[in-house]
Parts: structure tokens; sequence; C-alpha cells
């Protein structure tokens, strides 16, 4: 940081606590020095620290989450809208990772990874990194002169400290993009024009078929995304024949439920513009989906988690006017006797209020289960008022051969989430002809006859002034779902009381009393029973500890005892993370389950583990270990990762799949599939 440009450019200096003491300055001095040229925006940033050796640093893994680190990130909102921006992460080891942020963080994409760096080092005195982010890298408006807001934000984690530049009030984190402040004078900057991304791919396959192991050997080459910038806030995507195969592992889910599951998506190229495609349930905070009218995961891949051949898509984003645009068309090749299929959507949303939007969607796919095609239309509209108050809400229909009523969905909520209150309400309904093929609905099947779900939630989050207390949380919440025709199906209602220490250290419990009515017998997977049809009462107790993410060795751990229909259920989830050097981190994820009933007792078993070791910030490699005992499945995966440059990538991988115990005896020696795949990207931009 010793260029003579730097010590030309003023430092921002006013870096203010919100935690633990809101609006007293950041215990160790922060500055932040802005610079830009024609193509690239430069952040000096400059973390000082009195004790440099207690400065946590741990993490070298590109696009980690670096949740025990020291941190400093940047938020960027571009158009100044104060909804939409991205994130920059660095710690003190030069590791970064970055986001795309949509609606002030009720869409938060993990997977949207853009070509830009950093730098790092630690001294005597502290900490200090150089970020260089092309303005390649974001889409902003046309014009001559550019302002754009902006936010900071420093973690130091061995005092649990979050300090920001703007919007440091409790209530607000760096995705509130519309609590930051202004970026001014930018001006003769340039844009990305163009960008293709052509793959190689190799790979050796094998599966069991008529007691022997065939092997196939195939060749792939494409275009990973075609890049067109047909303004500087309009992007046209397209891909031709592409590949998925450095797609991660699904993580291990335990169903004991009688709902379907939930998986997300995180291919590369669904990922680009992903927020304004998403249209649904799922709180603001929170992450249950009950609903998405388009899925993406529905294209290229079976119900089963199969690869579907995709001929060709393409994609336009981003702004036109007042309006935000979204366009989506995709065509897959056959699978075995089934022909391809055409998937499209059409996303617009508005603006008529700042933080705010109205929306509407459409949906077609040609190859219906029912013959035909099937769409889906649908309206949403979410609403922010004063500082911490949404209203949201949506109607959607569907269309399919032979299903002409009941097939309407709705949701309404208002809710309130501030630093002290917390209080929400939502009423949400799907008729049972409600098919959106290209989305997700969480169906209780069979049986299935609509949803009428009423939820209320209240916290009340005091901080008392005791030593060793950051905050205290004393919630409730009542979960009610009836049919559409009003038969109440499950009721839950729970009390949580939360304790969050100064330490970063956390306990949660919760006490619940359920009451489950069942209208057809329902088979519990993995277990050797039927659960008969009637009504169930039960209570449920649970316990949770989260430690603080800094230390050598963190994680949580849950226990949980409830009844079970007509049983009972006992839980214990444990997720450690070692970090014993930076280079190294293992995370071994286990879930247990038992369930005792007067007929019979079982148990099950989830693993979900994962090892990683990075040589340097290039070369990553990562080992997944995947075992469901409701499945009788083993999943291994391990995947060499050399980043070219950024946003290029060359990967290594072996995968394989097996079966065990009776489900491996039906199927001979218990082999799946297994795979070696070497796959490589790189990109031109213009």
């Amino acid at each position: 940081m010793d260029e003579p440009a730097w010590a030309s450019a003023p430092p921002v200096t006013e870096i203010i606590q919100r935690d633990p003491k809101m609006g007293e300055p950041s215990t160790e001095h922060t500055e932040v020095r802005i610079l830009f040229d024609t193509n690239y925006l430069y952040f000096g940033i400059y973390c000082y620290d009195s004790d440099s050796k207690a400065i946590v640093a741990t993490e070298l893994r590109y696009d980690a989450e670096m949740e025990g680190d020291d941190i400093f990130e940047i938020m960027i909102d571009t158009f100044h809208n104060h909804r939409n921006g991205y994130r920059f992460r660095v710690n003190p080891l030069g590791t970064i990772r970055d986001q795309s942020v949509t609606d002030e963080g009720l869409i938060v994409n993990d997977n949207w990874d853009e070509k830009w760096d950093a730098r790092a080092t630690i001294t005597s005195e502290g900490w200090f990194a150089e970020m260089r982010i092309p303005f390649t890298a974001m889409r902003f408006p046309e014009g001559a002169q550019q302002t754009w807001g902006i936010n900071f934000h420093r973690t130091i984690m061995r005092k649990s400290e979050d300090s920001f530049w703007s919007g440091f009030q409790r209530g607000y984190t760096l995705t509130r993009i519309s609590g930051g402040g202004h970026l001014e004078g930018l001006e003769g900057i340039k844009g990305l024009r163009f960008r293709v991304k052509p793959y190689l791919a190799g790979s050796l396959a094998q599966h069991p078929s008529s007691n022997q192991v065939r092997s196939n050997w195939l060749g792939h080459v494409g275009i990973e995304d075609a890049k067109l910038l047909l303004t500087p806030q309009l992007a046209l995507d397209m891909t031709v024949n592409p590949d998925f195969a450095q797609a991660e592992v699904d993580q291990a889910q335990v169903n004991l439920t009688r709902f379907n599951l939930f998986f997300p998506e995180k291919r590369e190229f669904f990922q680009e513009g992903s927020g304004i495609f998403q249209f649904g349930t799922g709180s603001r905070f929170g992450t249950v989906t009950d609903l998405l009218l388009f899925h993406s995961r529905r294209i290229g891949l079976s119900d089963s988690r199969e690869q579907i051949p995709i001929w060709a898509g393409m994609k336009l984003t981003g702004k036109q006017g007042p309006l935000e645009l979204g366009l989506l068309n995709m065509q897959t090749g056959p699978k075995g006797s089934e022909p391809g299929q055409n998937f499209t959507v059409l996303r617009a949303k508005a603006t008529p209020l700042p933080r705010s939007y109205v929306g509407v969607m459409l949906t077609r796919n040609t190859g219906s289960d029912r013959g035909g095609d099937n769409r889906a239309m649908g309206f949403d509209a979410n609403f922010s008022f004063h500082r911490y108050l949404y209203l949201q809400g949506f109607a959607a229909k569907t269309y399919s051969r032979g299903l002409e009523e009941k097939d309407w969905a709705s949701k309404a909520s208002i809710e309130w989430n501030s630093d002290r209150y917390l209080a929400s309400a939502e009423h949400f309904r799907v008729g049972e002809n409600f098919r959106p093929e290209m989305g997700f609905v969480r169906r209780a099947e069979p049986g299935w006859n609509g949803l009428e779900q009423t939820k209320l939630e209240a916290s009340y989050k005091p901080r008392p002034r005791w030593r060793h207390i950051r905050q205290f949380n004393f919630g409730g919440a009542l979960d009610y779902f009836a049919d559409q025709d009003g038969l109440l199906i499950s009721r839950e209602g729970r009390a949580l009381f939360v304790t969050n220490f100064q330490s970063g250290d956390s306990i949660r419990t919760e006490f619940g009393r359920d009451f489950e009515r069942l209208i057809s017998p329902f088979r519990i997977r993995g277990g050797d029973g039927i659960v008969s049809r009637g009504d169930y009462r039960f209570n449920r107790f649970s316990t949770q500890y989260n430690s603080h993410p800094g230390r050598f060795v963190s994680g949580s751990v849950r226990f949980e005892r409830s009844g079970y229909f007509d049983g009972t259920l006992t839980t214990i989830n444990a997720a450690p993370f070692w970090k014993p050097s930076p280079n190294l981190s293992l995370q071994p994820g286990i879930a247990w389950n038992r369930i005792e009933r007067r007929s019979s007792t079982f148990t099950t078993s989830e693993i979900n583990t994962a090892v990683n070791y990075s040589l340097s910030q290039k070369w990553l490699t990562r080992t997944s270990f995947v075992l469901n005992s409701q499945d009788q499945s083993v999943l291994m995966n391990f995947r060499i990762n050399y980043i070219v440059k950024p946003g290029d990538d060359l990967f290594i991988v072996y995968r394989e799949s097996r079966n065990y115990g009776n489900t491996a005896a039906r199927a001979g020696n218990g082999l799946v599939n297994r795979a070696l795949i070497l796959k490589l990207t790189y990109s031109w931009d213009m």
C-alpha cells in the first residue's frame, strides 16, 4: 500500500460499531481509500490492529464464507435503487468471496461469481488489503457521471465486533442496501461488452447393467456461457450444449415427514441474474421454501436428480427503462423414450415506490406429465415501509390438461423485524390442482387436497446490561395447516428462548405442542411400518448450542425429543468445524434419529462430511462423503479445482455412488455408478 496514488486519495475513517456497543467508534482504527480508472475500481483497506498477533485468519478457500475470520467487505449499489447490489469480501490472507443481493437481502445468491481480485498482508500494525474490481463485473446505468450506493463493514472476530461506515443501527445488515451511503465522482468508466466462456470436458463413467459393469467414454465441448451486453444494463446470456459435471453434491436430508424435499440450484449458468426470477414463498430472513413458481432445477434434472441433456438456451436479464426484466428459454434433448422439452420463463418487475416492487411472471413447459403443455402465471408485490416494516403477497394460476378448477395459489404477509421486536402474520393457500411443473410445491402425498396455512410469530429481543450476555430472544409461533375445505391437518405451536453471549456463543431452546391428522396411512421411509390414519397430539422439546465461529474448533450440536404420531422421536445433530490450519478444514456433519413405536423401533443415520485442503488460493481440493441410511446409499466425491484465473477453472472430479445392506443385495454388488471427469473453462472479455 505504498504506491503514491494511495497517498493522494482522501481516507474514509468514520467506522462505527453496531455490536457490541452501537454508535461508538470501532475499537481498532480503519481507513478506506478509493481510486478508479477507465476499467477498474480500487479499494485500499487499512485495518489497523493494536494486537496483530490476535488477528484471526484461517481460510484460504476461494469463495468460502469466512464466518470465523476477521473480514472487510464492501456493498455496491450500482443503480442506486436502495434494493440490489454486489457484495465483495476479503480476509487478512487475501481470500475473497462475492454475492449478488436482490431486494435488500430477500434473495442472496451465494453462487454468483465474477472476475475480480484482492491481495492482503499482515504486519505488526494490523492487516492491509487492496481490491481491484473491474467495471465489467457489474451492471450500471448509462451516463457520463455515476452516483452509486456504497457501504463498508469490518468484523474483528476475537472481540465479536461488527462496525459499519453507514447504516450501523441494529436491525440493519450489510444486505440492507438502503442503509448505505453514496459514492460520487465516477466518470468515463467502461463496462463489459462481450464475454465468451467455452468449455472442454471428458469423462469415463461406469454403471452396472445385466450383472456386469459397463463403461462409457464421453467427450463434451460447448459454450458454457456467452454474454452480450445489449446496453450497459441489459445482458443476453447464451449457452450451447452446457455441461454441469462440476455441480456440487446435494446435501443429505433426513425426511421423516409426509412432505417432499426441496433441493436448491447450484449450477453456474442458472445463477446469473437468478434473483429476478424469484417468485414464491420464503421468509425475508429465513430459508423455508413451500412454493416457487419457477425452479431452475426442473431444467436438465429429473425428479431423481439425474442429468437430462440440454441442447441450448438463452437468458435476458437486466433493466430496460423503469422495468427489471428476465427472459429465459431452454431446450432439452430426449431422455430415453421421452422427447425433449422446451422451457420458457418471462419475468418483469417495476418499482412504484423506493425499496419496493410489483411484478409478473409467466412460464411454459411443452412436455407436461399430463400431455400437452403446462403454463403458469403470477403477480407478486413486495413493499418496504419505515425501516423495518415489510408487506409481501402474490397470486398465481396454472393451466394443465384436465385440471380446470382449484388451480390457484396465493400468499399475503406482513412483518416487522427490528433488533428489539419481531412480529409477523402470513396466510398461504394452494389449490389441489395447482401444478407449476417448472416450479416447486411442498406437497403431502398421497391424498393431497390443497393447503391453507396461517402462520403467526412474535419475538421480544432485549439487550440487558449484563457482562456476559449480548441479547436474549423470547419468542413464540403458531403454524396452522388445513386443506382447502378447511379441515385441520396439522398445527404446530412453539415457544423459544435464545441467549446470545458476548463471546459469540449462543444457546437456543424450544418447547412445542403439535397436532397431526392423517387422512390416509403414512409409510415411514427407512422404517418397517405404516402409521394408521387418525389424529395425533404430542409435545416437542429441543435445545441447540452454537459456538463462536472464530475458534480453532467450532460448530453446533442439537438435541430433540418429541412425540412422533403413535411413538417418540429422538434426534441428535452435530456439525463440528475444525480448521487445523489455513490450508485444511474438516466439516463432519452427523444426524441421528431414533423412532420408537408400539410395533417397531428403528434408527436412521445421515453423514455429510467434507474435507477441504488448499495447496494455495489457486489449487483447491474437496472430498465429500455422504451416507443416507434411509436410502441405504453412499456417495463419495473428490474434486481438484485449479483456478486458472478468476472465473476460469480446471476441474478433476471422481465420483462414486453405492448402495449397501438390503438395497445393495437387490442391486447386485451395490455399485450405482462411478465417474472420472475432467473439465476446463476459459473465457475472453471484450
